[in-house]
Order: C-alpha cells, then sequence, then structure tokens
C-alpha cells in the first residue's frame, strides 16, 4: 500500500483541483459578472437552427464545471451553460430588455383604477390524500418562490445557487432589474384549477382515453407528457376559455411506423371562394361547430403506446382519482395506456380526419378532391358545404340541414358547441355575415401587433422603392435583435396572408431577410409597422356575383431581387371579388423580361385550373372557362401561336405548357394595359396614387366584370 500518496500532494495543485479532477478557469470565471451580454450554444444538433443563444449572465452555479445560469432574451427563460462568449451590450439589446422589462411591469402591476380580484385557493378536497396541505403547494407548483412557500414566522433559507455580489446586496442595473425577471404563471388560480381538472376528468371518465397501468414491456413505446394551460381570445379580443390539455411528446415515435401521419387543413382561398359563392345567396345560415376533445374522441390504431405523467401532473390525478395512487411508480410518476389518440402523437391529427370524413360522408357529404376540408351536400337545389379546419367546422346549410348535422355529431360525438349567427371568429379573423358581403377583419390582432411599435412614425405605404434594395455596409443586427425581427416579419405574414395583402410584397421580401437581417432591414420592417399605425381597422370586403367567373391577374418584375432573380405576383378574382393573392421570387434567373413573364405565367396555369376544379365542385356543374390577363403581348403570342427560341427546356416546357392549355381550351389568355394589371402591386412595391388604387381594389373597392367574348375588362 502507498501511504505517501501521489506526487500531486507535494506540489502547487489546489484541493479543489485534487478533488474534482479539472484545472478551474479563473480568466474565465472572473472576467464574467451580472448583467454581462454573452452568446451561448442553443443546446440543439440541429444545423438548420441558429447555434447561438443570447443571453444576459446572471450568477454561478458554483459547480465543478464553472457552470452560470443566464437569462435568454429570445426566449424569456433561464439557461445554464459552462461555456460561452462575451459580447459587448450595444443598445439594440438594452432596448429589447427594456422592452420585456416593460411587458412584465405591465402583466404583473393591477390597474390602479380597480382593485385586484381576491385570491382565490384551491378547494381542500382537491389535495392529494397523500400529502399535507405545505407540501402538496409546493409538489403542484413548482414556480412558487422560497418566500411564498415559507410561512410568515420562519425566515426563508438564503438560497445556496448565489453569487457573492448578489449576496452582498449589490442590485442590479436600472436597465436590467426587470429584465432579467421572467413573469411565472401559477396553476393555484381557481379558473386554471378547473380546467386542468376538467381535462384529467375528461380523459380518465368521460371519453375513456386514459388507463392506468402497473407496468409496461422494456421494449415498449412510453411517450413523455406534458400539460399546457392557455388563455383562449376571440378574433374580436374577447375572452373566450381558460384551456387545458395534456399533450405527449411525439418527437420521440419512430416516423417510419407511421407512413400515413398527415391530415389536411383548410386552405384560406378554400374559405374565400365558398365565402364568395354565399355572400347573396338567401335561405342559408352560418354555423360553427367545435368539437370538444376532438382527438381524445378518436380510437387508437397500432400497437399499444403508453404515456407518462410527471409528479406535479401525478399528484392532481390522485387528487380526482384517490384509487390511481397504487399505480404510482417509485419516481412519483404515472404510466397510462393510450386508448384514444392524445395530442402530441404523429398519427392522432391523420386518425382524427379519418373518423370525422368518415362519418360526414356517410351522412351524405361529398369531399372535394382540390380540397378534402371542403365537403358539399345538395338537395332539392340546396348545397350545404362544411369547411373542416381540425375539430372547427364552418357551416353553410339551411336551418333543417343544420339540425340534422347537430344530431349526427352528437350521435358520435359526446360534446360539441354550435353557434348559429351572422359573425363568427374562425382561423384567427372575424367573420361577419352582412348580405349581400362579407367582411372579414383582424383588428384585435394588428392592434396587439403594434402595441410595442406605436412609437413609430406614421406611413402611408408598407413600403418604398429601395425596398428589394440591399447595402453592402448596413451592419448586420445582434442575434437578439433578429430573433426579433424573424418573430414580428412572421406576424405580420400571418395577418398578410388574409386581410391586410396590401402589405405582402414588403413582407414576402423580408421573410427572405430574416437569416440575415440588418439594420437596414429593421428600418423597412418598422415602415411597415408605421403602415399598419396608419391602417389599424381596415376590412376585407367579399362581395361576389352569382357567375363565379374565375379571373386572374399575372405580372412579373425582372431582376428585381439582389441576385438577380424576378418576382411574380398573382391575384385571383372569383365572381369580381379577391379570393386568393401572391407575391414570390421566382426560383430561376430570366434573362430577359419576357422569360420572367413566362416563368410566372406558366408557374400558375396549375393554381388556375385547381380553382376552376373547386368552383365546379361548388357549383356542382362546369364552371365558366378561367380568364387569364396578361400585360406582355410576347408572352401571350407565345402561349396562343407559338414559334420563338427558347433558352432552356425548361422554358420550352412551360411555353408549351401554357400553349396546351389554351389549345384545350382550359383557360383564356387575354391582353390587359400595364396600368390595368392588378397584380403589379405583387409583383413590385407601388407608392403615392398607384397604390391606393391598389389597395381599394384588394380591399373589396373596385368591382370587377368582363365581357363575354374578347375585349378587356371593366372596372
Amino acid at each position: 500500500m502507498n501511504l505517501r500518496g501521489t506526487s500531486a500532494l507535494y506540489g502547487t495543485q489546489s484541493p479543489r483541483v485534487l478533488f474534482t479532477g479539472i484545472k478551474p478557469n479563473y480568466k474565465k470565471e472572473l472576467g464574467l459578472s451580472f448583467g454581462d451580454y454573452v452568446e451561448v450554444h442553443n443546446g440543439t444538433t440541429n444545423t438548420s437552427q441558429e447555434q447561438s443563444l443570447a443571453c444576459i449572465a446572471l450568477y454561478p452555479e458554483g459547480n465543478a464545471t464553472n457552470t452560470w445560469r443566464f437569462y435568454c432574451v429570445s426566449t424569456r427563460s433561464y439557461v445554464r451553460r459552462s461555456t460561452w462568449k462575451k459580447m459587448v451590450t450595444n443598445d439594440l439589446i438594452i432596448r429589447s430588455l427594456d422592452g420585456d422589462a416593460r411587458a412584465d411591469l405591465e402583466a404583473l402591476l393591477p390597474d390602479p383604477l380597480t382593485p385586484g380580484p381576491a385570491e382565490t385557493l384551491p378547494d381542500e378536497s382537491q389535495r392529494p390524500v397523500d400529502a399535507t396541505p405545505n407540501e402538496n403547494e409546493n409538489a403542484l407548483d413548482p414556480t412558487i418562490d422560497a418566500d411564498e412557500a415559507t410561512s410568515d414566522e420562519e425566515a426563508p433559507a438564503e438560497p445556496s445557487r448565489r453569487s457573492a455580489r448578489i449576496a452582498a446586496g449589490v442590485n442590479a442595473p436600472e436597465r436590467l432589474t426587470l429584465a432579467t425577471k421572467v413573469h411565472q404563471s401559477s396553476w393555484k388560480e381557481a379558473s386554471k384549477v378547473k380546467a386542468i381538472n376538467g381535462e384529467i376528468m375528461q380523459l380518465y371518465e368521460e371519453q375513456e382515453a386514459l388507463k392506468p397501468v402497473k407496468e409496461v414491456a422494456k421494449d415498449a413505446e412510453v411517450l413523455r407528457s406534458h400539460m399546457n394551460v392557455v388563455e383562449k381570445y376571440l378574433a374580436d379580443g374577447d375572452h373566450d376559455k381558460t384551456k387545458a390539455r395534456i399533450v405527449v411528446n411525439g418527437s420521440t415515435q419512430d416516423p417510419a411506423m407511421y407512413p400515413n401521419k398527415s391530415s389536411p387543413t383548410l386552405a384560406l382561398h378554400s374559405l374565400f371562394t365558398v365565402l364568395a359563392f354565399y355572400n347573396s345567396l338567401t335561405g342559408y345560415l352560418m354555423a360553427k361547430v367545435d368539437i370538444k376533445g376532438a382527438f381524445v374522441q378518436t380510437p387508437m390504431e397500432g400497437k399499444p403506446i403508453y404515456m407518462r405523467m410527471d409528479k406535479k401532473l401525478t399528484a392532481y390525478v390522485i387528487a380526482l382519482y384517490p384509487l390511481y395512487a397504487s399505480f404510482v411508480q417509485a419516481n412519483g410518476s404515472l404510466i397510462n395506456l393510450l386508448q384514444k389518440a392524445m395530442y402530441g402523437c404523429v398519427q392522432a391529427s391523420s386518425l382524427w380526419f379519418k373518423l370525422l370524413a368518415k362519418l360526414l360522408i356517410g351522412a351524405g357529404y361529398v369531399a372535394s378532391e382540390t380540397d378534402p376540408c371542403v365537403i358539399r351536400r345538395e338537395v332539392a337545389g340546396m348545397i350545404s358545404i362544411i369547411l373542416i379546419y381540425v375539430d372547427d367546422l364552418l357551416i353553410f346549410a339551411s336551418s333543417e340541414e343544420l339540425e340534422r348535422i347537430r344530431k349526427i355529431l352528437l350521435d358520435r360525438f359526446k360534446s360539441i358547441t354550435m353557434e348559429i349567427r351572422n359573425a363568427v371568429s374562425y382561423l384567427g379573423m372575424q367573420i361577419e355575415w352582412k348580405h349581400p358581403r362579407f367582411e372579414v377583419n383582424m383588428d384585435f390582432y394588428v392592434r396587439k401587433l403594434i402595441k410595442e411599435w406605436m412609437h413609430l412614425p406614421i406611413k402611408q405605404t408598407p413600403g418604398g422603392k429601395d425596398t428589394f434594395k440591399l447595402t453592402d455596409d448596413s451592419p448586420p443586427l445582434s442575434e437578439a435583435m433578429r430573433l426579433t425581427f424573424h418573430s414580428m416579419v412572421q406576424r405580420i405574414l400571418y395577418v398578410s396572408k388574409r386581410v391586410r395583402t396590401e402589405t405582402l410584397t414588403v413582407v414576402s421580401f423580408l421573410c427572405t431577410r430574416v437569416t440575415k437581417a440588418t439594420e437596414e432591414d429593421q428600418k423597412k420592417l418598422e415602415h411597415v409597422l408605421g403602415y399598419l399605425r396608419n391602417a389599424i381597422t381596415k376590412r376585407l370586403i367579399i362581395a361576389g356575383d352569382s357567375l363565379m367567373q374565375i379571373i386572374a391577374f399575372v405580372d412579373a418584375a425582372f431582376a428585381l431581387h439582389f441576385d438577380s432573380k424576378s418576382h411574380t405576383g398573382v391575384v385571383i378574382l372569383i365572381g369580381g371579388t379577391v379570393v386568393y393573392v401572391s407575391s414570390r421570387k421566382q426560383k430561376c434567373i430570366a434573362k430577359i423580361p419576357t422569360e420572367a413573364e413566362l416563368v410566372g405565367f406558366t408557374d400558375n396555369l396549375c393554381l388556375v385550373e385547381l380553382f376552376h376544379e373547386l368552383v365546379s365542385f361548388i357549383l356542382g356543374q362546369k364552371a365558366s372557362t378561367p380568364i387569364v390577363f396578361q400585360d406582355c403581348t410576347a408572352v401571350i403570342s407565345l402561349v396562343t401561336i407559338g414559334g420563338g427560341i427558347t433558352r432552356t427546356k425548361h422554358m420550352r416546357a412551360g411555353m408549351n405548357l401554357g400553349k396546351e392549355s389554351v389549345n384545350e381550351k382550359r383557360i383564356v389568355v387575354r391582353y390587359c394595359n400595364t396600368a390595368d394589371m392588378m397584380a403589379d402591386g405583387f409583383s413590385k412595391v407601388l407608392e403615392g396614387a398607384p397604390f391606393q388604387k391598389f389597395a381599394t381594389f384588394l380591399q373589396g373597392g373596385v368591382k370587377i366584370a368582363v365581357k363575354p367574348t374578347g375585349g378587356r375588362w371593366k372596372k
């Protein structure tokens, strides 16, 4: 036996090094302090995501790996990392943190004019039978601070993971005081506890979707789960309900085992097409149906799948069902057999749509081949249509048909809600039926969108002529600001694809800049927000005629982008009202403007034909031949007469596709002046009077009519 020990004992190594085997990096430890701006790894191996996160240093964890705790600016959560890169705290990150601080302050402080609601504690009968009130309170809500969990008589214990600077009473910089605090929600609120208990009772009792088990096979598929509790609001801003939902983590499932896991959802242009059909008809009612717990009413198929509930959620279950205490595992979790398709399973949406479609088709409805979420039934000349978006149905039918559908759904599903009214909230939009037209708005969403940007100057247009231009020397945004830029662009895109289509051209360009945004791009984003601030309450008017004539405008701007690619704009009208728009960068480089126009024209021919198929399905008969307007006579000659020399075989194939469509009379091509090209605003940015004309047209302020044969269109 060696009683002398190792030679390291006689060296200069500290006891910490001898004990841990790790030599500390004093430069790294001493070079970081509270409030420093750093970038850390995001903790994922997915190379398609950003690999770094912008964070603010809080305090060291005090472990052997020199770990620090950070506040992540983008996700507003806490992370721990042992490696980081210290950055310079610039004005952009300060403004971002101050914005978070203001948002937290508004959420935490009560209205000074009205007294705050009295705190409601959960009923004693809802506590688990095997836990004391104090123990259960901490077990159910890990977000409770130490001060809240300790009585007034007891002094709270000093946190062990605290930096010497904070323990000494040194305050954080004023600009970071609120920014480093994340608003913590608690499940103890009465409405949330009621929603959680309702979700648990639905799964175990009403739908019998879960069955507790004590043991599972070693090779069994056991998925993790978590509880989501959210406040739901309607499109007009009214509070809908507090909703709780248990979701499983299906990311660990093998996708090869579920080849048919996808399910369709209603396309926006299908919704607008149906609205254009019904706007002037009489004898019909509009109804919205919500099927409660849709997925958990769908029987599970395939091999058995299990779900594990964590200790916190298990306590809620045992509080409601004490007999399940014998199924609790040694680590406090609860394993359940999935008897119904739980939210989060990769196959759940497919199983649900299959079940619903089978039920409605069995009731006499027929699904469209163009959009399977549009189903139709015609009886005695009355056309009934049901639109499906997961578990939300929008129905246009007579009062007798609505009652028949209600009984069919109630016979199969235990709980549904049906609202028959002329104003509904659907797909994030407020839809009002004011005969003979529909009005669609997202005013509440736009107000929330620009709430933190009201300091920006008002703009008359979404962008300027330099929108598509790039400056090489423009400084890139910091990672935190880039993430904010990315988020805002996607939020504006959401409303641009629905009711504020006049902003789509600028937003489509900003979408190409989200991964490499610069300060110049930030100014363009603020320009769009300034325009939205000036036009918050604009509404989309859908007032089509019974002819349901399909008219398409296709235009292209040559070499508009910095990489010399062109840009295509498309507008499709049905019955004289706009139902579809697009503004997209072309995939290939065109050599001359005629090629750009040809690419834009041929790329959207199939789309026009799909609209013709959908309208024919709705009418129950073949619709009139679609009319496509072009302002380039060279393209019209290529697709009607042919000839010319094409640069590549792909261009030649596109030209022949257009010529075939014209020869087989699947489309009619007509010429219009550039001044009358209504897709011009989607191929380039307009300003002044041309933009005002363009925006008025998109909002439904201009009626489109076309002569039966030949000639130009009329306004």
